[in-house]
């Protein structure tokens, strides 16, 4: 057995409060943070682990997929102080885990330890009578999930090419056939808002936990992965096999889950679900959602249909919706030479079918689109990518391929040049600090923040985490608390009155906030800094 535990007193009595011999445990190891926890199993074997999932040194969580990638045979029993996470009990058992809230009830833990234990020595029977098929089947089918992320990952991200051939070739390293899979639908999981305040380790960890609720919710009865893309969204990829799949129950089930995350885990999520399409056409289907929730604005808490269906335009038009994310990534990262091989490869392929005027504007639309997309994601107004200057219009920009080729030279140099103004930090961001410093009086939403820089909410949430480093409810937080200890110290208003100029009616509530950012009560700050 192996207790991981940042706090040495919960490691010290559990060693001391449990009948370890009642519970089936001859050996009892300890671990105070992640790293030595891993040095451990490396050259001990465990059967049992029992981990905290809050460290700081490294997440428990962090660790149980280290053992899942190192295919270490161990099963795991996890802990929490969260006590919201009831709902999440079953659903965070990873690979016959179990899960109980701290303090832990020592009685309730022997019982688990006994059952736990019961698995343990199942499998060592089968390895005794030579059935090691068994444990390296358990390994493999542990390991799956894993694997086919990054089957969905690499097939998202363009690593596999978008061929029933290419895909059956990726997919028979899994030992997965694409009649398996055959049509898939897509969910992505959209994070609106969270209705009481995390901190950034415990939005990661109620995020674990929504993906796994999903699993719960939309997979119940369907086959299927809860995934993550490299920019991490979160996606339900649903198998159709050969059929079409059932919409309207796959609708009433995401207003299920939307209405679950908001009563039990605080927050309010939007879903938004895709037709049900050849596998060969993930990627195209998943660039159509990360569209389709950049530019919603106005819908919030539902379920949204997004539909593949396309119009009659032409060909060109196509290529710019399968294009956007992708070229507006490599504008981001100013690759100027990878958009522009892009863009050859497709009027090369036109080419052939005789390239009209009419192709020709498409791909100066789709182009464009790819740049005002990659500018707004990073906060500019469209306005600015000309400087001021006339905008060269489709009717000069097409009349030729190198017409065409010039002004897509043009258009990214003046892209890049905007991106490259010096700034660490998007307009977006910039706009939504000082709109929380003009505003720290009042209780502000993170549906607030992004309505007033004209962004989908849990978009502006990821683009503030990766341009700070903070989560935004996080970053509020530390901003009203420094404006209380401005005012502690500057002024002589009282820690009632300086609660309320900060939107807090409830001074407990204020206080147990200060505590949590400045470790001490706000009158204990008072009279720690005149004193000094």
């Amino acid at each position: 057995m192996l207790i991981v535990d940042d706090e040495y007193y919960a490691v010290k009595g559990l060693q001391s409060g449990v009948d370890w011999n009642a519970a089936g445990v001859n050996e009892v190891f300890e671990a105070f943070h992640a790293e030595m926890a891993r040095e451990l199993l490396s050259r001990q074997e465990i059967d049992v682990m029992i981990c905290d999932i809050e460290m700081p040194e490294g997440s428990g969580l962090e660790l149980m997929a280290w053992v899942q990638e190192q295919g270490l045979a161990i099963e795991t029993v996890v802990l929490t102080c969260h006590s919201e996470f009831a709902y999440a009990q079953k659903a965070l058992q990873l690979g016959g885990s179990d899960y109980l809230l701290k303090p832990v009830i020592y009685e309730e833990l022997e019982e688990v330890l006994r059952k736990t234990i019961r698995k343990v020595e199942e499998r060592r029977k089968r390895e005794e009578t030579g059935e090691l098929y068994h444990k390296y089947a358990e390994l493999w089918k542990g390991r799956k999930p894993i694997l086919l992320e990054r089957f969905w990952q690499d097939l998202f991200d363009r690593e596999i090419r978008p061929s029933r051939e290419a895909v059956a070739a990726a997919l028979a390293t899994f030992d997965v056939s694409p009649d398996e899979l055959g049509r898939v639908a897509f969910v992505l999981l959209s994070v609106e808002e969270w209705l009481k305040p995390l901190s950034e380790r415990e939005e990661e960890i109620m995020e674990f936990a929504l993906r796994k609720a999903a699993e719960e919710v939309l997979l119940e009865s369907r086959a299927g992965n809860v995934i993550r893309d490299r920019r991490g969204n979160a996606f339900v990829a649903v198998h159709a096999g050969g059929g079409n799949g059932n919409a309207d129950r796959l609708m009433e089930d995401c207003s299920a889950y939307i209405a679950a995350c908001r009563q039990y885990f605080y927050c309010k999520v939007s879903c938004y679900v895709s037709d049900v399409a050849p596998i060969e056409d993930a990627r195209k289907t998943y660039l159509q959602l990360l569209g389709a929730e950049y530019r919603n604005v106005s819908r919030t808490s539902e379920a949204v249909f997004v539909s593949g269906q396309q119009g009659a335009d032409d060909r060109a038009d196509s290529w710019g919706t399968g294009m956007l994310l992708d070229a507006a990534d490599l504008i981001e990262q100013r690759d100027k030479d990878s958009v522009m091989r892009a863009l050859d490869a497709k009027l090369a392929e036109e080419s052939e079918r005789a390239l009209t005027p009419e192709a020709l504007a498409a791909y100066y639309h789709a182009l464009l689109q790819a740049v005002y997309y990659a500018l707004q994601r990073k906060g500019f107004s469209a306005h600015l990518l000309y400087g001021g200057k006339g905008a060269t219009g489709p009717e000069t920009a097409a009349r030729s391929v190198a017409r065409l080729r010039q002004w897509a030279g043009e258009v990214l140099d003046a892209a890049y040049a905007l991106l490259s103004g010096g700034e660490s930090e998007s307009p977006a961001v910039r706009q939504v600090k000082a709109y929380i410093a003009a505003h720290l009086d009042r209780d502000l939403t993170r549906e607030e923040l992004a309505s007033h820089v004209y962004l989908n909410p849990a978009y502006l949430s990821r683009l503030f985490r990766k341009e700070t480093g903070m989560v935004l409810t996080e970053y509020l937080l530390q901003e009203k608390m420094r404006r209380a200890s401005d005012l502690l110290v500057g002024t002589e208003r009282t820690i009632s009155e300086i609660a309320d100029s900060l939107g807090y009616g409830n001074f407990s509530y204020f206080a147990r906030l200060f505590r949590k950012v400045y470790g001490m009560s706000p009158q204990d700050y008072r009279k720690s800094i005149r004193g000094a």
